[in-house]
């Protein structure tokens, strides 16, 4: 039982919010709100760039 309790100290003692290297990756994005509407489709075409005829097909 004690390296079972010297194991359950050594993981409390990680700190898991730090990662000591410093590595990270910072992205852009954009969230599009819940559901499907004619405003979410169009948000979402833009984005991809399409076709007007290929958003007036969606619509």
């Amino acid at each position: 039982m004690p390296a079972v309790q010297e194991t359950v100290e050594r993981v409390k003692r990680i700190d898991v919010d730090q990662y000591r290297y410093g590595f990270e990756t910072l992205i852009d994005s954009e969230k599009a709100p819940k559901g499907l509407s004619e405003e979410i489709v169009k948000f979402i075409s833009q984005k991809k760039n399409e076709p007007a005829w290929m958003l007036q097909w969606r619509l």
